[in-house]
């Protein structure tokens, strides 16, 4: 009978997981939602530089050797594709195992099941479709933090399983780990809070999450630790500040600074429209020097408190504001996360504050208090930076259930009832939305379907001309038209070509990396200037981007050049030939 009995805790929630699968498989294909994906895929897969490379900038070393590893020997798959998936849904497998096991009972192991496969579908649903590495890497974290609260007996498998999962979140993006850490840090307190007597438990729990971060920081040092790539970290680190956090001053009004620093117009120009890989005057001296004139040079710095101020306005109204998704990111709305959130907070206070042991009282009400205050500030944080779109916020709101979704688990050992209501209210929340759910992914899909019907194109253009070599323009791989038309991405799975690609960015941020030079001098290139007046060597824009900037270049570097439009590709792209006049 016991073996009967965990039998269907492992069945069960497996099914549950193929059930999510199958579903958001028939509402549409799987994408990776960003074009910072598609470029980390591309040097992964060697399709970047011919040969699968382990440094792929975004992630870290081990981690992105061990993908590119893999590369090599299956060199026909989707291998980047896959791994972002199936973390996606062993996390899914995970959380529905640990919840679907936590009770005895067959109508709570019902409840309990429904729950976690309607919050599936309609909460996460469309990031099963829309795959981007920092929301996997906030599903990792929130599981791992489900794990820490829910474990039972001695928790040592729990334990390690989420130290292998907070690790490998890191790998994957450090930055989006850091930022859940404090939640998973909340899960850890509140766990021994409930149980003091553990405390070196939880101790060395927390040793071995601080030790693999540290192991993977220092592995990842070692990876980057030649000279090329100091070189082009520090440059990266330039440029993330320029771009993300500063803007590019206007060349007429700040002639004088631009002077200072050597920088033309035309060089300037560069900056503006991203294409700066083609100047290698162009560094992270250059890059910094702008970000810090940029900074210095400000007038509409909101002052801190007032910035404050209008942040916690917009956090307050985002905690409350209820309504259906009209798109898959913008505009932007939190539901049904926040009303999930709110209805867990309430019923885990609610619960709490019904315990007879007054200890577990006040530590069940401690934790909740404690959980609401970290994530407040961290909400504060990404507002205030203007750092908030949904592959950061949701991972933040998934933190917050399932480490609530945890305490009230706990807490219904003592009374499975206390459990009822919270799993009721999260099913019926994530059951109103799942309509609008797959109307976001089919709307999305059909957005997409016309993006890509534009960048297939061009890229079969490519394939078609593969003795030629293709410089595009940065904003035209990001964008094809400017009339609403959604950024570029690409479908995982589809069209899976992991051999080296006949074209490259004219900018970007892999751009003027060692990785960069090995895909030039794959093609028999020394720089990207020289390469663009080479026979067999073409630039492609759209028309918005324009191509006079290119001719103001050279004609700066005292090249006289000649610009030939030979080739439209999907009515959207133009292909130039250009030519020295000299």
């Amino acid at each position: 009978m016991k073996k009967a009995h965990q039998g269907m805790n492992f069945i069960v929630p497996a099914l549950l997981t193929l059930g999510v699968f199958v579903i958001v498989s028939c509402f549409g294909d799987f994408y990776f939602d960003l074009n910072d994906d598609v470029l980390m895929k591309d040097i992964l897969s060697g399709a970047y530089t011919g040969i699968p490379a382990g440094h792929n900038i975004q992630m870290l070393y081990p981690i992105s050797a061990l993908i590119a590893l893999i590369y090599r020997v299956f060199k026909g798959l989707d291998v980047y594709g896959i791994f972002l998936c199936a973390l996606q849904f062993l996390c899914v497998y995970i959380v529905a195992e640990r919840a679907f096991s936590a009770f005895e009972d067959r109508i709570s192991k019902v409840i309990t099941a429904l729950c976690v496969f309607l919050f599936m579908l309609g909460t996460i649903g469309s990031h099963f479709v829309f795959v981007q590495y920092t929301f996997t890497v906030g599903f990792m974290s929130a599981t791992a933090a489900f794990l820490i609260m829910t474990h039972e007996g001695d928790g040592k498998r729990d334990h390690v399983l989420a130290v292998v999962l907070i690790t490998l979140a890191y790998l994957i993006r450090s930055e989006m780990l850091l930022l859940t850490l404090p939640i998973v840090g909340v899960a850890i307190f509140a766990r021994w809070l409930m149980q003091k007597d553990l405390f070196w438990k939880y101790f060395k729990l927390l040793v071995f999450i601080i030790a693999g971060i540290a192991v993977s920081m220092v592995l990842h040092k070692i990876g980057y630790s030649s000279s090329e790539w100091k070189e082009f970290n520090n440059l990266f680190d330039a440029r993330t500040e320029l771009y993300d956090f500063q803007y590019i001053p206007d060349y007429a009004e700040n002639k004088e600074f631009f002077d200072s620093i050597g920088l033309s117009e035309a060089e300037q120009q560069l900056l503006v429209n991203y294409n700066y890989g083609i100047d290698d005057e162009i560094n992270a001296d250059t890059l910094w020097a702008v970000a810090e004139y940029a900074s210095g040079q400000k007038t509409d710095e909101t002052p801190f408190m007032e910035n404050l101020k209008a942040s916690t306005v917009s956090y307050l109204y985002r905690l409350r504001h209820i309504t259906y998704q009209k798109s898959y990111e913008y505009p932007m709305t939190d539901a049904p996360w926040n009303i999930i959130a709110l209805v867990l907070y309430l019923t885990a206070f609610v619960i709490y504050c019904l315990a007879q042991d007054k200890n577990r009282k006040l530590c069940g009400i401690f934790s909740v208090l404690l959980l609401f205050a970290c994530r407040t500030t961290l909400w504060l944080y990404i507002i205030m930076r203007g750092r908030d779109p949904i592959r950061i916020t949701h991972p933040l709101y998934l933190m917050e259930i399932f480490v609530l979704l945890g305490m009230i688990l706990l807490e219904s050992k003592n009374s499975k009832r206390y459990a009822y209501v919270p799993l009721v209210a999260v099913s019926l929340a994530s059951l109103i939305f799942i309509p609008n759910q797959f109307g976001v992914i089919k709307d999305e899909m059909a957005e997409r379907d016309v993006m890509r019907a534009h960048y297939d194109a061009l890229y079969d253009y490519f394939a078609q001309n593969r003795d030629s070599f293709y410089f595009c323009d940065v904003y035209t791989s990001v964008k094809a038209t400017d009339e609403g038309e959604r950024t570029f991405s690409e479908k995982m799975f589809d069209r899976v070509d992991n051999r080296l690609a006949n074209h490259d960015l004219m900018g970007g941020w892999a751009s003027k990396s060692p990785l960069y030079y090995d895909k030039l001098s794959a093609y028999g290139f020394a720089s990207m200037h020289d390469a663009i007046l080479s026979d067999g060597v073409y630039v492609v824009t759209k028309e918005s981007s324009g191509i006079e900037w290119l001719s103001d270049y050279y004609l700066d570097k005292g090249v006289n050049t000649e610009l030939q439009k030979i080739d439209t590709v999907a009515d959207v792209f133009y292909v130039y030939k250009v030519t020295s006049a000299n």
